[in-house]
């Protein structure tokens, strides 16, 4: 039970930090961008072409809805984590909570995006996938960064408990991406295993939760995540 509470605790917590699942707006982000990333949309300029001029209050927060809505057809299903892994709620994430290594969220410090996420379980892990559209280039590099500078710490909290972090990892190799960074945290009770890719105006965070010491019969989250950043990005 204590190991169980542990998981559900920091899946919580690491919501936040992936930023997902939730559609945000300070002035709203254009549309065009999530018809870019999917493959098999119109090429760039076309779509740039295609779509409506980006508004601002509550239209353009329908405008993001309806982008977020596209884009889930791209993102992990069941199937494609691996046998035995199940659809879970949409997680949604706290704007408020800090990085992993103190400081901003990427969520509250780059609030103009179209997020989506999807999340499973199997046995003893949870896996989620959070996406991120921003509305250009410098801005995705940027809040990449800032994810990246979040996870730059010996030490840190997630969900207010304290937990290790190793180096972050180039792992643009082995999951493909322009950018994409791995880190191991660990804590009382959890493992967890964060990779976060870079492409273009998208940003996926993909997160490994399992019980302290891993799950028996875990698929290769690196293969998974190749597939999955393919799957979206190309």
């Amino acid at each position: 039970m204590r190991t169980l509470a542990a998981l559900a605790a920091a899946a919580v917590a690491l919501v936040a930090v992936a930023g997902c699942a939730q559609t945000t707006s300070g002035t709203a982000a254009p549309v065009a961008r999530p018809v870019i990333a999917t493959p098999g949309g119109p090429p760039a300029a076309e779509a740039e072409k295609e779509a409506p001029p980006a508004s601002t209050g509550r239209p353009g927060e329908k405008n993001l809805v309806a982008a977020a809505d596209g884009l889930r057809p791209f993102l992990l299903t069941d199937a494609e984590v691996g046998p035995g892994f199940v659809s879970i709620a949409e997680p949604k994430p706290d704007p408020a909570a800090p990085s992993v290594c103190g400081g901003q969220g990427v969520v509250a410090r780059f609030p103009d995006a179209v997020r989506v996420g999807v999340a499973f379980e199997g046995g003893s892990a949870r896996v989620q996938e959070a996406v991120s559209v921003y509305p250009d280039k410098a801005t995705a590099q940027a809040a990449y960064d800032h994810s990246v500078a979040g996870l730059d710490c010996g030490q840190g909290s997630v969900g207010g408990k304290p937990v290790v972090v190793t180096p972050g990892e180039d792992l643009r190799i082995e999951v493909g991406g322009a950018q994409a960074t791995g880190w191991r945290v660990g804590g009382e009770g959890f493992d967890v295993l964060l990779i976060t890719v870079h492409s273009d105006e998208v940003v996926m965070t993909f997160t490994w939760l399992t019980p302290e010491g891993g799950s028996p019969g875990l698929p290769d989250p690196l293969a998974v995540t190749r597939s999955a950043v393919g799957k979206l990005v190309g």
